[in-house]
């Protein structure tokens, strides 16, 4: 696919830690524990007055969108990284799907649809349990930490992080969902990396 090093195992500790903050998000939602911190975070984020930076984040929240996730991937394939590009737009593609889903799962109604926070976007489909975007943001930066491009999984890490708190900012997510979403990133990103892995392995023995 390119020159560049193949993409390093994520390895089980990572795995089994995002299996745990899915679960763990999805029993903690089911019995109300998730309640109280999720409150609390959204009033942290959230403002009942307009804010000069909601703008902002009105836009800049949808970069873990499948929009986000192919603007990076071309961007990534155009500046020479096709290995990053391929590992990057696989695990994103992985994690909007696996997100979507287990979305079924809970049904659980977003903030706005509560009257806790206003909405700054667009009404998004499906139930507010897991974040699509935290997950495609979670699976991109786990992507490139695999292909051990330390700069730019750190800015993907930060990238990530952002998103996920966006989502809470921009009234569509709750605390619960966005950890769950992180989750759910790194696990696509974990099942793409093994998958693309054993493609390249098949096409060098056909060689």
């Amino acid at each position: 696919m390119s020159g560049a090093p193949p993409p390093r195992p994520l390895g089980p500790v990572p795995s089994a830690v995002a299996a745990a903050l899915v679960l763990g998000s999805y029993l903690a939602v089911r019995s109300g524990a998730a309640e109280a911190a999720d409150r609390v975070v959204e009033r942290w984020l959230t403002s009942a007055r307009p804010r000069r930076s909601d703008h902002v984040l009105a836009v800049a929240t949808d970069l873990g969108s499948s929009f986000g996730l192919a603007g990076t991937t071309a961007v990534l394939a155009l500046t020479g990284r096709r290995t990053a590009a391929v590992e990057v737009g696989a695990a994103g593609a992985h994690a909007w799907v696996l997100a979507q889903s287990i979305k079924p799962a809970l049904g659980r109604p977003r903030p706005y649809e509560l009257g806790s926070s206003a909405r700054l976007v667009s009404p998004p489909a499906g139930s507010s349990w897991p974040s699509g975007h935290a997950a495609v943001g979670s699976a991109m930066a786990t992507a490139l930490m695999t292909v051990g491009d330390r700069r730019l999984a750190l800015l993907a890490a930060t990238g990530g992080l952002a998103i996920g708190m966006s989502r809470i900012a921009v009234g569509v997510h709750h605390l619960s969902d966005v950890v769950a979403g992180w989750g759910v990133g790194i696990l696509a990103a974990a099942g793409s990396s093994a998958m693309t892995r054993r493609l390249r392995l098949r096409t060098l023995r056909t060689r």
